[in-house]
């Protein structure tokens, strides 16, 4: 094959890898499969549990105060516990106990995954966050584990 025919059929792979790209991201913006069913959908790709939270007529999510804990979620590699806590209509605290069966790699992945979904749902006020990659199992489980516990609120 001459220099000039693998050049073009480099040129051809990346232009259809990222048409492909393109399709499957929006041109950029993740796509979540979501459906409204009247209260506020979770939003996210691996369920489309609604939360059972209430919205008020400005659009914003409100919950009632109190503490929740959510329903353990067992995933391949171990299991999530999440508790929420609700303050002025609004998440002001979550925790998550993450259990493992001893392995380094999923201990290691569960101290960082842990921190990052808190502060994403903090900031989020609901559970309409999306799985962190390399973390899925444990980053649906948590999220599942959060939208029972918001059922709950």
């Amino acid at each position: 094959m001459s220099t000039r025919a693998k050049f073009a059929a480099v040129i051809a792979s990346a232009g259809v890898l990222g048409a492909g790209w393109a399709a499957g991201t929006a041109n950029g913006a993740t796509v979540a499969n979501t459906t409204t069913t009247g209260n506020t959908n979770t939003g996210t790709t691996t369920s489309s549990t609604n939360t059972g939270t209430t919205t008020t007529s400005n659009g914003s999510t409100t919950f009632k105060d109190g503490t929740f804990t959510g329903t353990t979620v067992q995933h391949r590699y171990g299991s999530v516990t999440v508790t929420v806590t609700i303050s002025g209509g609004k998440i002001t605290n979550v925790t998550a106990q993450a259990l493992d069966g001893g392995d380094r790699r999923s201990q290691s992945i569960d101290s960082q995954a842990v921190p990052m979904m808190k502060t994403e749902v903090l900031s989020a006020n609901s559970a309409n966050v999306s799985t962190i990659g390399g973390a899925t199992y444990t980053t649906t489980a948590y999220i599942t584990s959060l939208q029972s516990a918001l059922a709950k609120a």
